[in-house]
């Protein structure tokens, strides 16, 4: 395009460069949304895949501490119920049972996370002797606990459940006032049952947890609907919240919400070997960080990282072999928000961002600068013109995980953009995650 300026009565014929694009990426930094719980990244233990589990395995240990998880859950029980001296170990059926409970424990905190430990209903007694044990015993204190797993699924009400909850939560808080006890864990975001169970408990929980997964995975599912249900996540936060202001208003700025498990698949393993878990899951992550939530993505060994050795096609026809610890696409898309040890972690506070375009989703960060941006086209790429609101001249590093390289493997680095007045276009390619990384800004 050509632009006839006149100038003190003399014609200048000027070139000017436009960036063409399909729609804008606004990121305003003089609009913080909300400042980011510093356990929000978090990750549950399965206890799966003898030998080498979590308790032992240092291959694993060191990825899950590169991905700069700093919230960790585990299940623990005694070896005899309602004896305290007897083992401490892993809850779940089929579990490694070999570990003690404080090797499980340790294990995290060496990584530099926090743990929460979840405990059986029954009997009740088991619940406060374990806070004992770590808080009182042993010097080994644990501040976050979880009463219970899934109790809607198996129909117990809400009532019942809160009258289990209220008695361990009096007689754990009793040994140590100053934990946090957290309750709900319900299997599916359930609405009408964690009303009634903050109607009953609402004047204790220090943090309602809820857990869900997309699709039992045995087939693949629609992509347009797995999104759906990706953002829904950040919905039902919403929605919880405003629950629990309605219901136990007094108390509702000191009730957290957790996310206690979430994962694409519960049943299976359809599009999980693929750049799109990659994709969903950044999406999952980043609804629940936006909404103000924590996130517990179920689980590390399995899910997180593979377990066991598999051989792959993935959608180009490629083969793919991997080996137990080696990164499954889900460790990426939570990657671009961590930094995965490449780039820097996504900031503590989360600002406003908007955009025009069709599929496309961004989560950006203030102190550090971030912004996440994600194309949830399975084949369309997109030209985004940003704008970013606070920002004049800096760098930013540019870092992609697309279908370009196969699914297991890291994001890579791009591009260092020159922002001038805080604009910038790039090419966003179907299904892919990019994270920019603003230097100096």
């Amino acid at each position: 395009m050509f632009l006839l300026l006149s100038l003190l009565g003399t014609s200048v014929l000027v070139r000017l460069q436009l960036a063409t694009s399909d729609g804008t990426i606004v990121v305003d930094y003089n609009k913080p949304l909300r400042a980011l719980d510093p356990l929000a990244i978090g990750v549950d233990i399965s206890g799966y895949f003898y030998p080498d589990v979590f308790a032992n395995d240092r291959v694993e240990q060191q990825k899950i501490k590169t991905l700069s998880i700093k919230y960790m859950r585990m299940h623990l029980m005694y070896t005899s119920s309602g004896d305290p001296t007897s083992k401490i170990i892993c809850a779940g059926d089929g579990c490694d049972t070999r570990w003690t409970g404080d090797q499980w424990i340790n294990a995290i905190k060496q990584i530099g996370a926090e743990p929460v430990i979840t405990v059986n209903t029954s009997p009740s007694i088991d619940a406060a002797n374990l806070v004992k044990h770590f808080n009182r015993d042993t010097h080994n204190p644990v501040h976050y606990w979880i009463i219970g797993n899934e109790p809607n699924a198996d129909g117990t009400p809400a009532e019942n459940y809160s009258a289990v909850f209220n008695q361990d939560y009096d007689a754990m808080k009793a040994i140590d006032p100053t934990i946090k006890i957290g309750g709900g864990a319900v299997a599916w975001y359930d609405h009408n049952w964690l009303k009634h169970f903050l109607q009953n408990s609402g004047s204790r929980v220090d943090f309602v947890d809820f857990h869900g997964y997309a699709q039992q995975g045995t087939t693949p599912g629609d992509y347009n609907k797995l999104f759906q249900l990706a953002d829904g996540y950040g919905k039902s936060i919403v929605d919880l919240r405003a629950l629990i202001q309605a219901t136990v208003p007094s108390r509702a700025t000191q009730i957290g919400i957790e996310v206690g498990e979430w994962e694409l698949d519960w049943g299976g393993s359809a599009q999980n070997n693929s750049t799109f878990h990659a994709v969903w899951a950044a999406t999952v992550l980043g609804n629940i960080l936006k909404t103000g939530g924590r996130s517990l993505f179920y689980a590390d060994k399995g899910n997180l990282l593979y377990g066991s050795h598999h051989t792959f096609k993935d959608a180009k026809g490629h083969t793919i072999t991997v080996s137990p610890d080696d990164t499954n696409p889900a460790y990426h898309g939570i990657g671009m928000f961590s930094g995965e040890g490449l780039f820097q972690h996504f900031g503590s506070t989360m600002v406003n961002a908007t955009t025009t375009l069709p599929n496309i989703e961004v989560f950006a960060s203030d102190h550090a600068r971030n912004i996440v941006v994600i194309n949830k086209d399975p084949s369309t790429p997109r030209k985004a013109a940003f704008d970013l609101k606070g920002v004049t001249s800096t760098i930013a590093e540019v870092w992609q995980k697309d279908q370009s390289t196969p699914f297991p493997n890291p994001p890579e680095k791009q591009d260092a953009i020159n922002v001038q007045n805080g604009t910038f276009t790039y090419l966003l390619p179907p299904f892919s995650i990019t994270t920019f990384v603003l230097k100096n800004a």
